[in-house]
């Protein structure tokens, strides 16, 4: 699998984002033949939410799938610095760890989750609860 990182800032560990990308899709039994992680601005993200989903609100994590049904994930993840670290003020949390529960948030996208209901969320939380626990354990 091939996981590119465009980060005009470079706050990203690339070996930390690689075993959380493949922490998640191995866990979901998925194979991916790439996924770009991408780091914009929050408006940016924003605009994109409104375009794509008709939504205009912030957002700290968009995903989209770019394979067709049952072949392997081709997918992007856009990330936004600034509302991960609000987030991570919000919820009394370190930037990092919030940094890769939105990774893990965005992989369970490209692996089919949705959260547009509440149980559909919780379910979300419980997995990225799930990982972030796995990762944490590992060495990295």
């Amino acid at each position: 699998m091939k996981i590119d990182i465009i980060d005009q800032v470079g706050r990203v560990s690339a070996p930390l984002f690689a075993k959380c990308v493949q922490n998640v899709f191995a866990g979901e039994h998925k194979t991916a033949e790439y996924v770009n992680i991408i780091f914009k601005a929050r408006d940016d993200l924003r605009l994109m939410k409104k375009e794509y989903f008709g939504l205009d609100v912030y957002t700290d994590v968009i995903a989209f799938n770019l394979n067709e049904p049952d072949n392997q994930i081709e997918g992007e993840i856009y990330l936004s610095y600034d509302q991960i670290n609000d987030n991570a003020e919000m919820f009394n949390t370190e930037p990092q760890d919030e940094l890769v529960r939105v990774l893990i948030h965005g992989c369970l996208h490209l692996c089919g989750y949705e959260d547009d209901t509440q149980a559909l969320k919780d379910q979300m939380t419980a997995l990225e609860n799930m990982y972030m626990k796995k990762l944490k354990d590992s060495d990295i």
